[in-house]
C-alpha cells in the first residue's frame, strides 16, 4: 500500500462515519420532532388569545425549562465522541499496518478521552454550540408566540408559527437542519482528532499530513482551495503548501479529511508502488489529481456551482488559480478582494 492507497482507506473510513453521522442525525431529528409535538400540545392547552401576559409568560418559561432545554440536553448525549475516537484510532491503526512492517502505536484512551470529551467546532466546544442551539429556539419560541398574541392570532396560527405548515417554515424547521448540521461537525471534528493524534503518536514513520477534499460540485471554495495543502505534524507548510495549517471541519457540515504521508517506504526495504487512483463524482481518476486539476476538466456550469458565477468566470479564464481564492489563513476572499 502506497500513501495513495492509505489515502483511499481514510476516505473508506471517512464514509463510513457519514453513515454514522445519518444515523446520529436522524435520532437528533426524531428529539425535535418530538418536542414539536409537546410544543403543540403545550400551545394548544389554553386559549393563547385571551391570555395574560402572566399566563404567556409562564407558558414560555415552562416551554423552556419542561422541554426545550431536555429535549437539546437529550440531543446533545446522541454523540459519543469518546468511543468514536477510540474506532477512528483503531481503523487509523489498521491502515498503518498495512503500509508499514514495524509495530504501529495508538494514543492511549486518555489521551483520546481528553481530545474529544468536548470536541471543539468553529472555535467553540460543542457543549457550548448545543447551549447555544437550545438558547436560539427558546427565544424564537418566545418571540413567536408575543408577536401572534399581540396580533390577536388563533392558536393555529401561533402554532404554525412554531411548528411550521405547507409552504410556511417554522422555527423549529431551522433548529432541525442547525441540530443535524452540529452533530455532523461533532462526529467529523472528533474523528480527525483521532486521526491527527495516531499519525503523531507515530512521527517515526509519518512525515506529514495532506488535506483531502471530496470531489465533487458540492465541495464549497475554501475546501477546494485546500485540497492537497500538506503540513508535517507541527503544523508547518510542506513545499508547495501556500496555507496555514487548519483542521477539519472547516466549516459547518464540512466533509474534509487529513491524510497521512507517510516516510519513504524504501527506508524499510519496501518498494513504491505505482500511483493509484481517487474517487470522484466522474468515477476513478489519477490519485495525483487535486481539486484544481479536477474543476480544469468540468464543464463551465459545473464550475459556476462550485464557484459561482463570477469566479468561476475567472477561473476557467485563467485568471486566477483555487488557491487564490482564499487568504494564507484559509479565508474565502470577497469578490472585492479578488478584483
Amino acid at each position: 500500500m502506497s500513501e495513495l492507497e492509505l489515502r483511499d482507506a481514510i476516505l473508506r473510513h471517512a464514509l463510513q462515519l457519514q453513515r454514522l453521522s445519518a444515523g446520529h442525525e436522524g435520532e437528533a431529528d426524531a428529539i425535535l420532532r418530538e418536542l414539536e409535538r409537546e410544543l403543540k400540545a403545550l400551545l394548544n392547552s389554553q386559549t393563547l388569545s385571551t391570555a395574560d401576559k402572566a399566563q404567556i409568560k409562564a407558558l414560555i418559561e415552562e416551554a423552556d425549562s419542561a422541554h426545550i432545554r431536555p429535549a437539546y440536553a437529550r440531543i446533545a448525549s446522541v454523540t459519543d465522541t469518546h468511543a468514536l475516537a477510540i474506532v477512528v484510532a483503531e481503523k487509523t491503526v489498521a491502515a498503518l499496518e498495512d503500509v508499514f512492517p514495524v509495530s504501529i502505536l495508538s494514543p492511549t484512551k486518555e489521551r483520546l478521552a481528553s481530545l474529544t470529551k468536548d470536541v471543539l467546532i468553529d472555535g467553540a466546544p460543542s457543549s457550548a454550540w448545543w447551549d447555544k442551539q437550545a438558547e436560539d429556539t427558546a427565544f424564537k419560541f418566545a418571540a413567536q408566540v408575543r408577536q401572534g398574541v399581540i396580533n390577536g392570532e388563533t392558536n393555529e396560527r401561533i402554532v404554525a408559527r412554531v411548528a411550521g405548515r405547507r409552504g410556511e417554515p417554522g422555527i423549529l424547521d431551522g433548529a432541525r437542519r442547525n441540530a443535524r448540521a452540529l452533530v455532523h461537525s461533532s462526529v467529523m471534528a472528533a474523528a480527525n482528532d483521532a486521526r491527527l493524534a495516531t499519525f503523531r503518536k507515530n512521527a517515526r514513520l509519518i512525515d506529514g499530513i495532506r488535506w483531502l477534499s471530496t470531489l465533487d460540485s458540492h465541495t464549497c471554495v475554501q475546501c477546494a482551495a485546500l485540497d492537497g495543502q500538506a503540513w508535517d505534524l507541527d503544523g508547518d507548510k510542506l513545499k508547495g503548501t501556500a496555507i496555514d495549517f487548519t483542521q477539519p471541519p472547516a466549516h459547518w457540515n464540512c466533509r474534509c479529511v487529513l491524510s497521512p504521508i507517510p516516510k519513504s517506504l524504501a527506508e524499510f526495504g519496501i518498494e513504491e508502488p505505482a500511483p493509484g487512483t481517487r474517487a470522484s463524482s466522474e468515477g476513478p481518476i489519477s490519485a495525483t489529481t487535486t481539486f484544481e486539476d479536477f474543476l480544469k476538466r468540468q464543464s463551465p456550469p459545473f464550475v459556476d456551482k462550485v464557484l459561482g458565477h463570477r469566479r468561476a468566470e475567472m477561473f476557467l479564464a485563467g485568471k486566477l488559480t483555487l488557491r487564490d481564492l482564499i487568504s494564507g489563513t484559509g479565508r474565502e476572499l470577497t469578490l472585492e478582494e479578488l478584483t
